[in-house]
């Protein structure tokens, strides 16, 4: 592995950071009255980045030590760390913020929301670019990668708040069907993105197909399809088809239209659902670092 396991797990909570805080910015303007998915989202956003954040500094043994090493992630504008740092920066100021108004139950100021909106897409699409600049590795080269890491953020980032939101108010998870409608379109261009990827890369060099190869059919074979495909997106497209199938039938009767409307319906699938969503969107990170073959240079 060129990077390690909790590299892995930085990412992967950077996106999901991320992505809550975009779910719940939709879910305000889209349900005004699911307060406990909006709060949940906007709450776990900071928490989450913190946490990833945190990992990063542990990671970097040498920034322990030295501690004002960190300072050049501020200076060195040649460096794709360093834009991505004013990202995350100005996100996790924006959301904090966010973060602070819900808990004091006081009104967010819509600047700083479409702020961290904004940045919240950018610090998405960093965790892409952030592997995709290194041009030694073709498995990570490639202009799909940063697209994949926005779909995944925002995928995850629904899963998470979805989830979270379960324990608090089933009837409001229930009742935000184009969260889920979303979700499900999200799930599938995943699916579609990663073999894209895997098409595009693996005819470039024999590193990249090396890689491909590792995932596909070698080393990692059953990680990725069982642990990714299977479990972290095939899973969670079919019990998402059938919870919004069921909840299309139970509106067309008075008395199914009263048992979606009290959240009664579907709990054990969206928990398995999310939470599948969730464990497939760290087997991807974890896959691509661990897959990943660097060009050989004689």
């Amino acid at each position: 592995m060129v990077w390690g396991t909790i590299i892995a797990a930085y990412l992967f909570l950077a996106g999901l950071s991320a992505g809550a805080f975009l779910t719940s910015s939709f879910v305000d303007r889209k349900y005004p009255n699911a307060v406990i998915v909006r709060v949940t989202g906007r709450l776990i956003s900071p928490v989450l980045m913190g946490i990833g954040l945190l990992l990063l500094i542990v990671d970097a043994e040498a920034g322990l030590k030295n501690p004002l090493r960190f300072i050049y992630l501020f200076t060195n504008f040649n460096s794709v760390m360093t834009i991505g740092t004013y990202f995350i920066s100005f996100f996790m100021m924006a959301a904090a913020y966010v973060a602070l108004m819900e808990i004091l139950k006081k009104k967010v100021n819509k600047i700083v929301e479409y702020i961290g909106i904004v940045f919240a897409i950018a610090t998405a699409m960093y965790t892409g670019f952030l592997i995709g600049v290194i041009a030694t590795v073709p498995l990570w080269n490639t202009a799909v990668l940063p697209i994949l890491f926005v779909v995944s953020a925002l995928s995850t980032g629904i899963a998470g708040t979805m989830l979270v939101s379960l324990f608090f108010s089933k009837k409001e998870v229930h009742q935000v069907l184009s969260v889920k409608k979303v979700h499900l379109s999200l799930l599938a261009v995943e699916v579609f993105l990663i073999f894209t990827m895997f098409l595009i890369t693996s005819t470039s060099n024999e590193a990249a197909a090396e890689s491909v190869a590792s995932l596909v059919t070698g080393e990692y074979m059953l990680l990725f399809w069982i642990g990714l495909i299977a479990v972290g997106l095939l899973l969670p497209i079919l019990l998402e088809s059938l919870e919004l199938w069921n909840a299309r039938k139970l509106s067309h009767s008075e008395a199914g239209l009263q048992v979606a409307v009290a959240g009664s319906h579907g709990i054990a699938g969206t928990l398995v659902t999310e939470s599948a969503v969730l464990v497939g969107g760290f087997i991807l990170r974890f896959l691509l670092l661990s897959a990943a073959v660097p060009i050989a240079f004689l």
